[in-house]
């Protein structure tokens, strides 16, 4: 078996007079970085180490020394102290346990550094090479650090100037000066950036605080175009109770350069700007002529939008709620309109055409140009005295049809807030406006009390010589003594009722005969509905005191010739008697 002897020899600093031989080192001081390579220059390879060649290794007080042979460190004698080796056995391990923790953890200190150096090598590089750069730098300081933010030049003096030549001082000194001339622009630069930054948030803001003092209602939206965070305001009626498909939303867009504030609407549906073209409703009346229709009014748009001293957002906005109550408007009315084609109303292309009374009533929607003149004011220069005697009717039909369609979200309102129910439910789905079919229904209830009374009129007429006749017509019977503090939609919604009371006295026998008429309708508004009843009374003192009469007739129709000859065979019966 061989024995190996460690010899360490140690040159005091005394014998080199103070100047140590560059070639010479003390590996007491030696770093991590230098011993390692030494190590595994000195073992060549780790693959036969064990832990016995380590415990002998430990007894000669020396690591790193030429590997000893495995089979030589195996083998022991009783003579070489084999049972001592055995009772030192924990402490020698837990000395190689200390170091090899010590040797693990300057291993990690040096990758560390070593990355920190690769790192700022990176940063250097970025500047100039980011390609490389990326390639090199950890991914957490390429996370928050960006490229290009740290950098260097490189400074080469002449070849033959001394250590200490002042030009390299000077250049050094202009690098200096070239730095803080950079330090100043930069911030000098982001403090314009700033400045205008803060202009750009205070007409924002500005814009905001007069959209909000304007009592709009304001709520966050995200920007169609870019999903990104933005505010919106309600210029519709959907919660006022309208049912329009556009509900009237607009996103406030901001200008990046500028800061103001643009009206962009936007359909909720979908979420997607849209290009909005203003229409307004008009209504014309044509009347017979000379057998020809002939125009003799229409309504003016009157509307008078803020000027731009309130701002030009404002403005859009207030323009964009007017127009959007006349969007909602005619299409409650083309509503309407597709439920009455077999009571004389048609529906060509933007415009609704009602026959009435010999007249033709046209409510159409004209896309506003605000750059031109209406078509209304030129029509004006030119107008005489017949084209323009029924302009008012025509504003007093358009204005009862805004009013209508006020009541008509105010009901819808009403539902909304009830208890919902089966019922409510109900009603809110099935509900249909009642806006057009007032208008048309009473038009014609005043042609229907004219004709009736024609009718009753020639009655008379025919019989004047044989009979005495007292006529009473209360138009309007059951709205005509609501108080003006009543809500006046009742005087609209409600079906119309006018009553004509005929009584007849035959002077021979005393007889009386007494004919009442109800003209009504339905809750469709423009059919015709008549009741018919006719009463015989023996005296005319039965008559006052409405007892003993014997009723002749008691039946409805929907046409005046049955109601005329039905009034006319009841008379000549009566002379009959």
């Amino acid at each position: 078996m061989s024995n190996h002897h460690i010899i360490q020899v140690k040159v005091e600093d005394e014998l080199f007079n103070g100047s140590k031989d560059p070639f010479l080192h003390n590996e007491d001081d030696f770093s991590v970085e230098e011993i390692i390579p030494k190590i595994l220059l000195e073992r060549k390879s780790f693959l036969s180490l064990t832990e016995e060649g380590l415990q002998k290794e430990s007894e000669g007080l020396s690591f790193g020394i030429d590997a000893v042979d495995t089979e030589d460190a195996t083998e022991t004698s009783p003579s070489d102290g084999g049972e001592e080796t055995k009772e030192n056995d924990s402490s020698e391990l837990d000395q190689i346990h200390d170091i090899k923790m010590n040797l693990s953890k300057n291993i990690n200190l040096a990758l560390n550094e070593t990355s920190l150096a690769l790192d700022l090598v990176s940063l250097l590089l970025s500047a100039t090479k980011p390609s490389l750069a990326k390639s090199t730098i950890s991914p957490h300081l390429a996370k928050n650090v960006p490229l290009g933010s740290f950098s260097s030049d490189r400074l080469t003096p002449e070849e033959n100037a001394p250590k200490n030549d002042v030009n390299v001082n000077k250049i050094g000194q202009g690098w200096k000066y070239e730095s803080l001339s950079k330090i100043k622009s930069l911030f000098s630069n982001k403090r314009e950036e700033l400045q205008l930054q803060g202009q750009k948030e205070k007409v924002y803001w500005n814009q905001i605080n007069k959209v909000l003092s304007n009592n709009e209602i304001l709520l966050k939206m995200r920007d169609p175009a870019d999903k990104s965070k933005s505010i919106g305001v309600k210029y519709g009626y959907g919660d006022s109770g309208s049912s329009y498909h556009d509900k009237g939303i607009a996103i406030l867009r901001r200008n990046p350069k500028t800061g103001e504030l643009t009206f962009a609407p936007v359909l909720e549906s979908n979420n997607k700007l849209i290009n909005k073209t203003f229409k307004y409703v008009k209504v014309k009346i044509l009347s017979k002529v000379d057998d020809e229709y002939t125009l003799t009014g229409q309504s003016k748009f009157e509307f008078n939008f803020k000027d731009d001293s309130a701002g030009r957002l404002i403005t859009d906005i207030e323009k964009a709620r007017f127009f959007i109550f006349e969007e909602d408007l005619f299409f409650q009315l083309t509503r309407e309109a597709r439920t009455l084609i077999n009571y004389n109303v048609s529906i060509i292309a933007d415009k609704i055409i009602i026959e009435v009374n010999n007249e033709i009533i046209e409510i159409e929607t004209i896309s506003y140009d605000e750059t031109s003149e209406d078509d209304t004011d030129r029509l004006y220069l030119a107008a005489n005295e017949q084209s323009s005697q029924n302009d008012l009717k025509c504003q007093l039909i358009l204005n009862y049809l805004k009013i209508m369609l006020c009541g008509y979200f105010k009901y819808n309102l009403n539902l909304k807030q009830k208890i919902p129910t089966s019922f409510t439910k109900f009603k809110q789905n099935n509900s249909h406006p009642l806006i057009l079919r007032p208008l048309i229904g009473h038009f014609k209830h005043e042609a229907y009390v004219d004709k009736l009374s024609t009718l009753m009129a020639e009655a008379m007429e025919k019989y004047k010589h044989k009979l005495e006749f007292e006529f009473i017509v209360s138009k309007y019977e059951n709205i005509k003594n609501l108080t003006k503090i009543e809500t006046p939609f009742i005087k609209s919604i409600e079906k119309p009722i006018s009553r004509f009371n005929l009584i007849i006295k035959n002077p021979v026998n005393k007889k009386c005969l007494k004919v009442d008429v109800d003209l009504t309708t339905s809750e469709i508004f423009v059919n015709l509905i008549l009741h018919l009843k006719i009463i015989r009374y023996e005296k005319v003192e039965n008559l006052n005191l409405n007892e003993k009469g014997t009723n002749v007739l008691k039946l409805t129709f929907s046409d005046f010739t049955e109601v005329d000859q039905s009034v006319d065979w009841s008379i000549q019966k009566f002379l009959a008697e």
